[in-house]
């Protein structure tokens, strides 16, 4: 446009009836983004022409399926200029023209077409027009929703419902929708008839809104809840409830919906939640929808209770026939749980009858799903935490079941917790007498249980069951003793008959079936030509299955009946119970021993069993103890020798009984004929679990029987086992998850073990069995006893063993050595080995590493033999001979062991010249080898030998002839340790190498070969690059050995230097490391260094440029410095304490900054006050109670999480100024008083549910590090009343006294009396303060030092404080707390 545009025909062209207004003409938008863009154009109300627009534009071509202006970003950035710039001089408030404009130009209907345009367009777009429409939605919704019905707000929702399901998760759009909702939720509420809303919404909305709320959208977690809030509201609203009270119109519609099963399956995991919110809303409106008759409130109860069954029976009805219903079930029966909806005898018990047999007939199922099983489960056990009546019908159902379900982790989890609420149930109501029962009936009617599974599968799955799991059977033992009354323990006799009409039932069977099988068996022999049988079984008939599942009951009933027998309260048990128990024993044994002695062929698998149970039914009841005559027990052995027929357990049970039958005083079988058939069992089975077990039982429970009865070979043959087992074995676990390994440490790791007598002979004698040769099995064996031989306690082992065994492991690392040298020659040469000789090799250095460790551990204890110079000469050179590099435990124990022998050989050289004589080869050979490369073995076993000389030996003391060669082995190692020029930066290892030779040096008297200290260049370069290096701590003491070792060094740039690595290049963990280099680098400093270290440390503090994290360095720096102060600098440290207690109270970042750093400032002073409290001076207390108050002071700040360490790190100062120096602290009496009313302060706690101005009065007056949500609790409080209770205690202060000074222990008692009554004040203060709560667990915790403060007031000062300093409420608190001190104060009587 070239003329100016004037306002009437600005305003005629947007009102044209065309777009654009005339043919040359450009779009009306463009002629609107123009005018406003351009300043030069003064139009009266600009903005809201443009507004009016843009509005009605959008508004009337909605609708438009090409060129639509609501998807055209023009029309959206344009509206928010305007919006955003209408505020201006002369200009109407937004309000006003926005408000009358939204009222004839409606919203709602182009939000809808927005949000359903929105679904339609690409991602990418979608989220640019967003970034657009939002902030004009931020404007215009507020002013226009008051004036949206409830039920255009309903189209509204619908619309977000929509979109939600098509657009992924956009944090602009969730804040428009989560407008929208927020809005349609506050007019629903005050819609008057909502019965409209209710139809529509399950009409139109219904299947959106599920699929929006369902676990598969896209919202928010915030805009979810609100989505669900809104549909909820409108399903459940109070016209809903009043016309359909179980809400079956939802019911319906989701029954007759379009889509019926896009639409069912989302709506499935949501019925609990509906079943929740439904029954919250029936509590709601209780009153206006159950109106109580002549005030029968149980009525509206009941009617409540039958609305939700009715609801929950509506659930049902959907659930039925749907396999994704179990989960949901177990949702909404733990709802009715929860909720407490059902009540016995009333409504509902048809439909919470039908959940029970479903989930009980789940477990019916042979081939039902893992998971659906444990929902069933889960089921049954919400039922019984509901109501126990409902499934006590099915018990008898369900624990058979339960014995026979398929383990699993997850099913054994569901299936303990329905045992645990059955078990607690009969334990409150004292009849467990009648689970027990349950339990035995449970097991007698497995054999009515017909399946395709075999009777051995079903044992093997009871076995694992969870049933019979240790869980249940401890926690059944502990009730049955704890909760069985008298007249049930009578009845246990009753169930010795039931295990005997049992067993004879099982035998009449049996004994029909074999005599059926003789019968049926041809008589014909076969002939020696024609093929043997085959050994595999035919397919068991009929009649052998039921003989194998009555078994089975049988071992299962005999199993709970030990349980039951074994665990019955001894106070209640009468002569007549104890007769009868006995005699059930006994008739196990009988019945055992002549269903397993008295056979005429092989055993059956039924048989075994049963004979198994019975042994494991006698052994557990004391029987055997008694000296009843039960016949000849060699049989029972016989069975045990069988070489094939008898299963592991029926062994075991043999050999566990006989055991116990043979440590009886009068026995006809003896230990070691038990002990020799056992032994020959775990050998013949050594790799099955029948094996293990028995060897299991042998080594936890009949060890000292073996020990004091067994012979030495039998002894000799149980160790050579054991210890045969390899410690890192494993291999498939049996039901008891037991592994070869857990034997082997059961028996290293008990003590018991190593005390008995003669099995430790028989260990010394496995050990020192000495090998022919060190090849193949010979070579594992010699691993395998070294590797246990770390295990071994060695003050166990004889001198004699001792000397065989280092004996043999220096013969054979001097002979492995050789091996795996030559091996490694033989693979240079061959260029490439195979994996499974890598694999030897690698076995070879696990054993030489073995080897090596064991003679390291000998040598610390002095069990080592070096008397033999020569040999200790030659051993150590072997094994500086060696690389073993790639294996640190190996390499390690190889330095060890050198240094050992080479400081035994320095220790005998003062007394024999063969001592000195062979030291001095072998540091010759050191030095001329040239092998003291970086990191070589050699290199690293003489840098640590020099920490060694330098602590134990002097110069002086050793003959010349080792340190001439010591000399040699110094000037060796310069030529490799000799740092060169920095170029990057060293490793850790040639830092301390280098260190390590200036150590050497300055030890030996040498003249340091260069004056430059190489830590200087290090030092700079690391702080020009300001980087953080992990080998810190060796360069920190490389500069401290330099300042020690090296005579003109720049000493203040090395102080300096250190100071900069300590702040600006440590990592965090480092800091541990980095004091222990300062605490010994300290000592060799001079006055004059130390005092200028000092200087730095505060002037780089007083400085206050450095950020707070570098500041905490610093502070901690000084702490560890003040704390290690060289001999002679008294009056420095105490210069500077008192400098740096100045320095903290005059920056506010170091007691109002960050918590780190106050922790900091606080461990300053507390390492000073407790490590050094003599170099307090009289000046130094007011300080540190000026820093304390100031720490301790409101605040209008606060962190995020209380920092306790704050407040315990405080009371540690104040309690050791009183203990240690009270001859200071009593002329600060005041400040002391004034700390101590601000520590019982910070143990106040805000009360709940106060409102912004309220909580801010108390948070102001709380310290920044104590979170008003996270108060201070017992701990703190307990340290406070420490602290009082220190007021009267008696002390001597440490103080620098003259020596004939006298000193009188004292207590701050008579001095502090005036102003403890200021303390009690400040304590009844915060218990009065109706804004705060001072929790009943802090009271009392603070009772004692409060005891003692009012002690030290006195009634003088008591009532002096109850007439001035206190209301009505104080005073009634004051009464309260003295009339406690007056009960527990000693007035002198007794």
């Amino acid at each position: 446009m070239t003329a100016p545009l004037s306002a009437q025909s600005f305003v005629r062209l947007l009102k044209a009836p065309t777009d654009p207004p005339n043919p040359e003409s450009p779009l009306k938008i463009e002629i609107a983004c123009a005018a406003w863009d351009d300043a030069a154009i003064h139009i009266p109300n600009k903005h809201e022409l443009i507004a009016e627009f843009i509005l009605t534009r959008l508004l009337k071509d909605k609708s438009k399926t090409s060129d639509n202006p609501l998807i055209d970003a023009r029309y959206w950035s344009l509206l928010r200029k305007v919006l955003d710039g209408s505020v201006g001089a002369g200009a109407r408030g937004l309000k006003v023209w926005l408000g009358s404009l939204l009222n004839r130009t409606p919203l709602a209907p182009i939000i809808i077409s927005i949000l359903a345009l929105l679904r339609d367009l690409p991602v990418t777009e979608a989220k640019e027009l967003l970034a657009l429409v939002r902030p004009c939605f931020s404007v215009l919704w507020p002013l226009s929703v008051h004036k949206i019905s409830v039920e255009t707000l309903l189209e509204c929702l619908g619309a977000v419902l929509d979109v939600s399901a098509e657009l992924v998760d956009d944090e602009i759009l969730g804040g428009i929708c989560e407008a929208i909702v927020s809005s349609y939720r506050e007019a629903l509420g005050n819609a008057g008839n909502k019965k409209k809303l209710h139809a529509t919404f399950l009409q139109a909305h219904l299947s959106s809104w599920i699929h929006a709320i369902s676990s598969s959208s896209h919202l928010s977690p915030q805009l979810n809840k609100a989505v669900y809030a809104a549909g909820t509201e409108t399903l459940f609203s109070l016209d809903a409830l009043r016309a359909s009270p179980s809400s079956e119109s939802l019911f319906t519609a989701l029954s007759s919906s379009p889509n019926l099963l896009s639409t069912i399956n989302p709506v499935i995991p949501l019925l609990p939640r509906l079943f929740s919110t439904h029954t919250h809303f029936l509590r709601r409106y209780r009153t206006s929808l159950f109106p109580a008759s002549q005030n029968k409130l149980q009525n509206r109860d009941n009617d409540m209770r039958m609305t939700s069954m009715a609801f929950f029976a509506l659930c049902l009805k959907l659930l039925a026939g749907n396999d994704l219903s179990w989960e949901a079930r177990v949702g909404l029966v733990n709802i009715i749980e929860g909720e407490r909806i059902y009540a016995s005898q009333g409504v509902g018990e048809a439909e919470v009858e039908a959940v029970r047999e479903d989930a009980v007939q789940v477990l019916e199922e042979e081939n039902a799903e893992e998971e659906v099983v444990r929902l069933a489960l889960d089921v049954l056990a919400a039922l019984a935490r509901a109501d126990y009546d409902v499934i006590e019908p099915v018990v008898g159902r369900v624990l058979p079941r339960l014995i026979l379900t398929r383990p699993s982790p997850s099913i054994h989890k569901s299936a303990n917790v329905l045992l645990n609420l059955l078990l607690d149930f009969h334990s409150k109501t004292r009849t467990l007498h009648a689970y027990s029962h349950a339990l035995v009936d449970a097991c007698t009617s497995l054999p009515s249980i017909r399946s395709l599974a075999s009777p051995q599968e079903f044992y093997v799955r009871g076995r694992a069951s969870a049933i019979l799991a240790h869980t249940h059977l401890s926690s059944l033992a502990q009730a049955l003793r704890t909760f069985l009354t008298p007249s049930q323990v009578k009845e246990a006799v009753q169930i010795t008959q039931t295990l005997k009409n049992t067993f004879n039932t099982y035998q009449n069977l049996s004994s029909l079936i074999k005599t059926s099988d003789m019968e049926d068996r041809p008589r014909k022999k076969r002939r020696k030509s024609e093929p043997a049988l085959s050994s595999v079984s035919p397919a068991p008939t009929q009649a052998m299955r039921e003989v194998d599942a009555h078994a089975h009951a049988f071992s299962l009933t005999l199993k709970f009946a030990a349980l039951f027998l074994s665990n019955l309260p001894s106070s209640f048990v009468t002569a007549e119970v104890r007769e009868a128990v006995l005699e059930a024993g006994a008739w196990a044994i009988d019945a055992a021993r002549s269903l397993l002695c008295n056979r005429t062929s092989k055993i059956s698998w039924a048989d075994q069993i049963t004979g198994a149970a019975l042994l494991r039914f006698a052994y557990h009841l004391p029987a055997w103890r008694c000296g009843r005559e039960q016949g000849d027990m060699r049989g029972l052995l016989e069975v045990a020798k069988m070489e094939e027929g008898a299963e592991g357990e029926l062994v075991l049970e043999i050999l566990r009984f006989l055991f116990a039958w043979s440590s009886r005083s009068e026995t006809d079988v003896e230990v070691e004929t038990v002990l020799d058939v056992a032994l020959a069992y775990i050998e013949g089975q050594v790799e099955n679990t029948g094996g293990l077990m028995v060897l299991y039982l042998i080594v936890e429970r009949w060890l000292d029987l073996v020990d004091a009865q067994g012979s030495r070979s039998s002894l000799d043959r149980l160790i050579k086992l054991i210890f045969s087992i390899s410690p890192t074995s494993t291999r498939r676990a049996d039901v008891q998850g037991l592994q070869p390994k857990d034997v082997l440490w059961g028996v290293l790791h008990n003590a018991q073990f190593w005390e008995m007598g003669n099995i430790r002979a028989s260990v010394l004698a496995y050990f020192t069995s000495s090998p022919n040769s060190l090849k193949g099995s010979t070579l594992d064996q010699l691993s395998s006893t070294y590797c246990l031989l770390l295990y071994v306690p060695p003050e166990y082992l004889t001198k004699q063993a001792r000397v065989e065994l280092v004996h043999r492991a220096t013969e054979g690392d001097i002979t492995i050595s050789s091996l795996l040298h030559a091996t490694t020659g033989e693979r240079t040469a061959k260029g490439k080995r195979k994996r499974d000789e890598g694999r030897d090799l690698e076995d070879v250095r696990q054993t030489l590493m073995h080897i090596r460790v064991f003679l390291q551990r000998m040598g610390k204890l002095g069990y080592l033999n070096v008397s033999n110079h020569e040999s200790a000469r030659d051993y150590v050179k072997h094994l500086m001979s060696m690389e073993v590099s790639d294996n640190a435990v190996l390499r390690e124990a190889t330095i060890n062991l050198a240094e050992i022998y080479i400081v035994a050989l320095l220790r005998a050289s003062d007394k024999d010249p063969s001592a000195s004589t062979a030291c001095a080869s072998i540091f010759c050979s050191l030095a001329q080898s040239g092998s003291l490369d970086e990191e070589s073995v050699p290199q690293l076993c003489v840098l640590q030998l020099v920490e060694r000389l330098r602590q134990d030996f002097s110069v002086s003391s050793l003959p010349d002839l080792i340190i001439a060669s010591i000399k040699e082995l110094h000037a060796a190692l310069t030529s490799v340790s000799h740092p060169n020029v920095i170029d990057t930066l060293p490793a850790s290892g040639t830092i301390k190498a280098w260190t390590r030779h200036l150590s050497f040096g300055h030890w030996l008297g040498v003249a340091a070969t260069s004056t430059s200290g190489y830590s200087q260049q290090i030092a700079a370069a690391l702080l020009r690059n300001r980087e953080k290096c992990k080998s810190s701590a060796e360069i920190f003491g490389l500069i401290f050995e330099e300042l020690r070792c090296l005579p003109n060094v720049d000493r203040r740039m090395h102080l300096d230097l250190a100071v900069g690595v300590f702040v600006f290049c440590t990592e965090p963990g480092d800091i541990k490391s980095l004091d222990e280099v300062v605490s010994s680098g300290c000592k060799h400093l001079s006055v004059n260094d130390f005092s200028h270290l000092l200087d730095t440390v505060y002037e780089a503090l007083e400085s206050t440029r450095f950020p707070p994290a570098q500041c905490v360095r610093l502070v901690h720096l000084a702490t560890v410095l003040l704390r290690d102060a060289p001999q002679g600098t008294l009056k420095v440290v105490q210069g500077v304490f008192s400098q740096c207690l100045n320095l903290f109270i005059g920056h506010a970042q170091f007691f109002a900054g960050p918590v780190d750093l106050k922790l900091a400032c606080l461990e300053f002073m507390a390492r000073q006050c407790s490590d050094r409290p003599a170099a307090l001076r009289p000046v130094d207390p007011g300080p540190i109670h000026a820093l304390l108050s100031k720490i301790l002071c409101g605040s209008p700040t606060h962190d995020s999480t209380t920092t306790p360490a704050v407040f315990h790190t405080s009371t540690t100062i104040l309690n050791t100024l009183i203990r240690l120096r009270r001859d200071l602290v009593v002329h600060i009496l005041p400040h002391l008083g004034l700390v101590l009313r601000q520590l019982v302060s910070c143990i106040r706690s805000l009360r709940p549910q106060l409102a912004a101005k309220q909580s801010r009065i108390v948070t102001d007056t709380l310290p920044s590090w104590i979170a008003p949500s996270e108060p201070l609790g017992v701990p703190e409080a307990r340290a406070l009343a420490r602290l009082f209770t220190s007021l009267t205690t008696k002390s001597v202060p440490r103080a620098h006294m003259q020596p004939n000074a006298e000193q009188k222990a004292e207590s701050l008692s008579k001095p502090f009396a005036k102003h403890a009554a200021y303390v009690v004040t400040a304590y009844i203060d915060a218990v009065n303060d109706p804004l705060c709560v001072m929790r009943a667990d802090l009271r009392r915790e603070l009772e004692p030092g409060l005891f003692a403060l009012c002690e030290m007031m006195g009634t003088h000062s008591r009532d002096a404080v109850m007439v001035s300093a206190l209301d009505a409420g104080g005073k009634s608190v004051m009464k309260a707390l003295w009339k406690e001190y007056e009960k527990q104060r000693y007035i002198g009587k007794g």
